[in-house]
């Protein structure tokens, strides 16, 4: 009796642990089915075949998987100031996902992002072109246009990605590059309306010394150290710590009044091709008497 008894005891213990076992098996499964290690979300082909359902899914796309600072790996860790908010390291399709959750480089992503798609789809408006004449600047000017939205876009929507702080790297340099095109050539219509009237000799020598001190500036990535100056002021983060994570730090702002000169960079330009196209004032003979 006592044997039956023992055996009917453990049978309703073991009962038991199955049950509460296939219970924290599923919570598993709908609160933390990918977990995080070092910022890194494991590949999808290293999840259980039971992991992998819708519920899965929904996590890895909410909220829940964003981290704190120090839990990021140090390649991420630039700003001090900005302690919530960042996405674990994804794969390229993670990267993607993330536009449809709200982290601390939304806001990166859609100031520049959406300038890229207005200027890739609406091209033919951005211009008057029946106006224009000369050649080769309005395109000149469209790419120096695109450039560092297609660049900045990139590099804050794969910052992230798990191959680390090499790819990290590369993105960096991608953005930067754009942000060179865009000084370099986005100025080029403008100096060569201010050296319009010259000779030709003159024109073509002003050009190519630009040209030059512009692969110059691109060779010592002057850029690059002209972004750590003014990243290091980290203002207004550096104030409130924490309390600007997702909205309004200094990189959000920056961003905002990039797009706004590029914009007064770009009424710039057209008047510039406007005039070029239709001026025939100049007086070469005292351009040339005045060098």
């Amino acid at each position: 009796m006592s044997g039956r008894t023992n055996a009917s005891g453990v049978a309703d213990a073991g009962a038991k642990a199955d049950s509460i076992r296939q219970r924290t098996l599923h919570e598993s499964s709908d609160q933390g089915c990918l977990p995080v290690h070092n910022g890194v979300l494991p590949s999808e082909e290293k999840v259980p075949q039971t992991q992998s359902g819708s519920q899965c899914s929904l996590h890895v796309w909410s909220r829940k998987t964003l981290l704190n600072r120090k839990d990021i790996p140090k390649h991420l860790q630039f700003n001090p100031y900005i302690e919530t908010g960042y996405r674990p390291l994804l794969s390229a399709w993670g990267c993607i996902m993330s536009l449809f959750y709200f982290h601390n480089e939304t806001i990166n992503i859609i100031t520049h992002g959406v300038p890229m798609l207005y200027i890739l789809l609406r091209w033919k408006t951005l211009l008057p072109w029946s106006e224009i004449t000369v050649p080769l600047l309005p395109w000149t000017h469209l790419v120096s246009t695109v450039s560092p939205w297609v660049g900045s876009t990139i590099y804050h929507l794969f910052m992230n990605h798990r191959a680390g702080e090499t790819c990290y790297k590369s993105l960096l340099h991608l953005d930067m590059f754009g942000i060179w095109i865009t000084q370099s050539f986005g100025a080029l219509t403008t100096v060569y309306a201010s050296v319009f009237c010259l000779s030709e000799q003159w024109i073509w020598k002003v050009l190519v010394v630009y040209c030059l001190v512009s692969l110059w500036c691109l060779y010592k990535d002057l850029l690059a150290v002209l972004g750590g100056f003014v990243g290091a002021l980290r203002v207004p983060e550096k104030w409130i710590p924490g309390r600007l994570d997702l909205l309004a730090n200094s990189h959000h702002i920056m961003h905002v009044v990039v797009v706004y000169a590029v914009y007064h960079l770009h009424q710039g330009a057209v008047l510039d091709m406007v005039w070029l196209s239709g001026n025939s004032t100049c007086s070469l003979g005292e351009s040339d008497a005045m060098l």
